[in-house]
């Protein structure tokens, strides 16, 4: 039995190990403490990767160098494993990037290599010498295997059923018994293809095998023994049908031949049916042309007879209707701006007039309200608003200041000693209360450790007596024994001898029955729990006294906290404030306000600049130095004085308003009238050169618009129509390809005489075939398309029935001639062979029962191999399980399939009804189990990666101490975030870039 430790780790480049990376493990219990996502699951992954090899994907999610190549990529991507077998040392190097290993071992003192060269996990020609080393060295050769049996990560899987190949593993029936099983149905299906029915395989083959091809050479002879006895009278048979068969291809030839040409001669009568209707449609079409031309012909002279008479016609533009439609427009748009013209002269007149009249009267107003604008109203309104607001602000700032000054003197009467804290004593008294419970609860656990230890090195100690005790009881008893057996002679002797005797015996029985190891760690943790006790008691002394002032001054010292927060935030939140006010207002000016002078330089808010800009205007007499003079006369200014200002403002917006409106309606009347004048004019010159345009036309109607409109109509309706009888005329010749009606004419001749030789052609073979007389005399074409259909068919059905009888000739033909080249065989010699054909079948028969037999016996044996080792790992489980969860009446069981369930007060129970933290229990039980059972050849290390998360305190507990005990006899390495699991093993030691 081979035990295997892992004593170095070597990473550089892999996952978060950019630089090179050390872990160096003890032999027993391992724990790796360290914080999640730095690299404790990778190293687990680095491991694998070293001994088994790392595929190259291009898929971070799967397992391979895209998922665990350091992102900065570096320069080298390697590691390098050092593990023990029994007392022989190895060392094993890869280079991730290129898959190149080597393998080395130990002697005197330096590394030997022994492999070398390329192993990719997933290339088709495997490094066989490596692989089977491994398989030798650690008993697996199998990334997958490796990890679902000897790693239990993070979340633990559901233990459902065992892994198929952790199934071969246990049994050692994965290879073997699958090479003799396929080696013996291989060998049966060489002999017969039935080996379903006979239960080796799952169904039958389809090819024959050996055995059924002897039973058909057999079947074969038979029948030729039978098929020769009646030869000749076969032969005699075919001889009699063939002649018949000639004879029917004679006639049925003949009545074929009558019956084409009669349907050939039916389909030429059809064709000059159809031709001579052809003919006869293409004449009464041409016919029908020639008249419609002739009557668009004369048509056509009518219309230029019409047009003849319209001399202007010609000469008129195209655009004729436009232009009469413009001339219409333009004279009533001229009338419409004379009316507009004379109405715009009388307006002006009237407000000239009233302008007279308004500058004679007088203004009574205080201000000159014009540099306010066109809306002094809106202006002061707007000043009166902002004064408002300017007010409002100021009360805010008013209250703003006292709310600061008694913040002020509360923070110095009452929270003093907080306002002079350091900042480290404050954050300290932020996180008070559970600063406090944390060093409590430190030392009390520090405590606990402390007893613990305490008590077991106790026992320890308390053991260590045990096996003196026993050695000198043995001693006696031994003493007492050798006296009686020596009886009188030598008694010095015989009972010197019993005492030595039973000393030694008692000390040895008493060191087996007693063990003593761990007494140098008890005493260790002993120390060490007591250092960690007194740093504890040490935190929460030093934090006591850093506050002792606090708690002195305050009884309840966190109400007294949050309420000095409370009270300086809202400190901070009123300076806040006034600094806010300050910028807004005043324009970051840092004096106080009430002496902020009102200078432009200062930028004050807008409504103060401009309310200064305002009084100016209507209070010049004032003088305002400061921004708390301005605030006073603001104040002072009541709304009666507001409103008066509004009032005189509106009188003098209304008036000016009225004055303006009176002006600008002045300018527009006079510029529109300007321009309807220009229009007018330009209608004139537009009018006159229409006229000039259509001046024959005008002429022909005496120069009324709507009478030229009619003639311009009556002219277009003539052209018109000889434009669309022209047309139709030229369609009618293209469609029948001439250029004349003259040739139209003799196109029409040309069809009459055509359509009548088609007639006399077809009456002709009519003439000489009367037999198709009655299709001339048929009326009905439905039944003359269906007597061509009858005949067709019966030419078809004649000729198939001919080519029948011809194929039937020819078969008959090929059996006369084979059954003439036949010979008979050799009765005798046919038997013969047949005897031994049946011999050689009954020996396959014999051979294919023995190995049917064979296998069967083989599944037998398997399945009751398969079964020790079930009741072996459910019983080793079951222990693992009783001692983790601390339950003696449970039991694990495994089916035939190797599904997992487990027995509670004697009912099963399946993993999916556990909690959570008894099924980790359980998978963990389940993965011990499995590595007792697999110690008989192979002790492997086992890695734990964080699987304990749904564990409480008194889980943990039991996990501990079976760890602990199962370090002893293989070596076990934890890796989690807990600090609490420090104190279970011995820390990996991690060397950073080495």
């Amino acid at each position: 039995m081979a035990t295997i430790r892992f004593n170095q780790v070597r990473l550089t480049g892999f996952g978060p190990y950019r630089e090179t990376c050390e872990f160096t493990f003890s032999d027993q219990l391992n724990v790796l403490v360290a914080p999640n996502e730095t690299g404790k699951s990778t190293l687990v992954a680095g491991v694998s990767a070293l001994l088994f090899g790392l595929p190259q994907t291009t898929d971070p999610k799967v397992f391979g160098q895209a998922r665990y190549r350091n992102w900065d990529h570096p320069l080298r991507f390697e590691g390098e494993l050092i593990y023990t077998v029994d007392a022989e040392r190895y060392r094993l190097r890869r280079d991730f990037q290129n898959n190149q290993i080597s393998f080395a071992k130990q002697q005197a003192g330096e590394y030997r290599e022994l492999i070398s060269g390329t192993h990719n996990p997933r290339a088709q020609r495997r490094n066989q010498r490596y692989e089977e080393t491994l398989k030798a060295l650690l008993g697996i050769s199998s990334q997958e295997l490796f990890e679902a049996t000897f790693c239990l990560t993070q979340p633990l899987p559901e233990a459902e059923e065992i892994d198929s190949r952790v199934q071969e593993l246990l049994s050692g029936t994965g290879v073997g018994f699958k090479q003799v099983t396929e080696r013996l149905s291989g060998e049966l299906r060489e002999i017969t293809r039935f080996t379903g029915r006979r239960g080796v395989t799952a169904k039958d083959a389809i090819e024959p095998r050996a055995l059924e091809r002897l039973e058909a050479e057999i079947q074969a002879i038979e029948t030729a023994l039978e098929r020769d006895k009646g030869l000749v009278d076969q032969l005699e048979t075919y001889r009699r049908h063939l002649a018949e068969e000639e004879q029917r291809r004679t006639e049925l030839a003949q009545t074929l031949a009558t019956r084409e040409q009669m349907l050939t001669l039916w389909a030429q009568w059809q064709q000059l049916k159809k031709s001579y209707q052809a003919a006869q449609v293409v004449y009464t079409q041409v016919d029908k042309s020639k008249a419609q031309a002739q009557e668009l012909d004369d048509e056509r002279r009518r219309v230029d007879e019409r047009k003849a008479t319209c001399a202007w016609g010609p000469q008129a533009p195209v655009r004729t209707a436009e232009i009469l439609s413009e001339l219409e427009a333009i004279a009533e748009q001229k009338a419409d701006l004379s009316r507009e013209i004379a109405e715009l002269e009388a307006n002006g007149v009237t407000d000239i007039q009233e302008e007279e009249a308004q500058n004679g009267q007088e203004d009574h107003f205080t201000l000159d309200w014009s540099v306010f604008g066109l809306e002094p109203t809106a202006v002061v309104q707007r000043r009166r608003n902002q004064s408002q607001e300017a007010l409002t602000a100021w009360a805010d700032w008013e209250q703003l200041k006292a709310a600061t000054a008694e913040n002020s003197l509360l923070q110095e009467e009452e929270f003093q000693l907080f306002k002079d804290a350091a900042p480290a004593t404050l954050e300290t008294l932020k996180v008070y209360e559970p600063r406090q419970a944390l060093l409590r609860s430190a030392l009390e656990n520090a405590t606990l450790k402390w007893e613990q230890a305490e008590e077991e090195l106790r026992k320890l100690r308390g053991r260590a007596k045990l096996p003196w005790v026993l050695s000198i009881l043995m001693m006696l008893i031994g003493g007492g024994l050798g006296a009686f057996l020596a009886g009188g002679s030598r008694l010095w002797l015989f009972g010197l001898g019993g005492l030595a005797f039973g000393a030694g015996c008692g000390y040895l029985a008493g060191r087996l029955l007693f063990p003593t190891t761990g007494l140098a760690q008890a005493m260790e943790r002993v120390a060490e729990n007591g250092s960690q006790m007194k740093v504890a008691a040490q935190a929460l002394s030093t934090f006591e006294a850093v506050l002792q002032p606090f708690t002195e001054q305050y009884t309840d010292l966190p109400t007294a906290y949050r309420r000095w927060e409370q009270i300086r935030t809202e400190g901070e939140d009123l300076a806040r404030g006034q600094r806010e006010f300050s910028r807004r207002e005043l324009g970051g000016y840092a004096g106080p306000a009430e002496e902020c002078p009102l200078e432009p330089s200062h930028r004050l808010n807008d409504h103060w600049s401009d309310l200064i800009n305002f009084i100016q205007v209507i209070a010049p007499q004032e003088r305002l130095g400061c921004l708390g003079e301005l605030v006073v006369w603001l104040q002072e200014k009541s709304s009666r004085g507001w409103e008066g200002l509004i009032d005189e403002a509106a009188a003098f917006e209304e008036k000016s308003t009225h004055f303006n409106k009176m002006k600008v309606r002045q300018e527009a009347n006079q510029e529109y009238l300007a321009k309807q004048k220009r229009k007018q004019s330009e209608l004139t010159q537009n009018e006159e050169k229409l006229q000039a345009m259509i001046e024959p036309l005008l002429k022909a109607a005496d120069g009324d618009y709507q009478q030229a409109g009619k003639l311009w109509a009556t002219w277009q309706e003539l052209k018109q129509k000889a434009e669309e009888t022209t047309a139709a005329l030229r369609h009618i010749l293209l469609i029948q390809g001439v250029n004349t009606l003259e040739e139209l004419e003799a196109k029409r001749d040309d069809a009459s005489i055509k359509a009548q030789a088609l007639y006399g052609e077809r009456q002709k073979l009519i003439s000489a075939h009367p037999g198709l007389a009655p299709l001339e005399e048929e009326t009905d074409p439905e039944w003359i398309e269906a007597d061509y259909r009858r005949r067709q068919e019966e030419i078809t059905r004649g000729q198939a029935e001919l080519k029948g009888v011809e194929a039937e000739i020819h078969r008959l033909t090929t059996e006369i001639a084979r059954l003439e080249g036949q010979e008979p065989v050799n009765i005798a010699q046919a038997e013969e062979e047949k005897a031994v054909l049946r011999a050689r079948r009954q020996s396959l028969e014999l051979r294919g029962d023995a190995v049917t037999i064979a296998y069967l016996e083989l599944a037998e044996a398997l399945n009751d191999f398969q079964s020790s080792y079930r009741l072996r790992l459910a019983e080793a489980a079951s222990q693992y399980y009783r001692d983790l969860t601390g339950l003696e009446g449970r039991r694990v069981e495994l089916n035939e399939d190797f599904q997992v369930a487990v027995v509670i007060d004697g009912r099963p129970v399946a993993p999916a009804q556990l909690s959570y933290g008894a099924r980790d229990q359980l998978y963990i039980a389940l993965r011990l189990g499995i590595a007792r059972l697999l110690a008989a050849d192979t002790v492997l290390p086992f890695v734990f990666d964080d699987p304990f998360l749904n564990c409480d305190a008194e889980r943990l507990a039991k996990i501990g101490s079976s760890l602990r005990l199962l370090g002893i006899e293989r070596q076990v390495i934890l890796l989690s975030h807990r600090a609490d699991f420090a104190a279970w093993g011995e820390a990996v030691v991690v060397a950073p870039g080495v």
